[in-house]
């Protein structure tokens, strides 16, 4: 996704709103609960909420 940052700035764009809207259509569509989790870094929608990175 960033590798259009520098080249295709509007691609780039879309690419981070269709990303951020299939996040958010998964946690909406849970019915009672939610759990996400990740490998290495959080997603950079995740991270307004408070996700870190945790190291075990």
């Amino acid at each position: 996704m960033d590798a259009w940052k520098q080249t295709d700035r509007h691609r780039h764009e879309r690419e981070l709103q269709r990303a951020r809207s299939l996040l958010f259509v998964a946690a909406t569509r849970a019915p009672d609960a939610l759990t996400i989790s990740w490998n290495g870094e959080p997603s950079r929608f995740l991270r307004p909420l408070g996700a870190r990175r945790t190291l075990r």
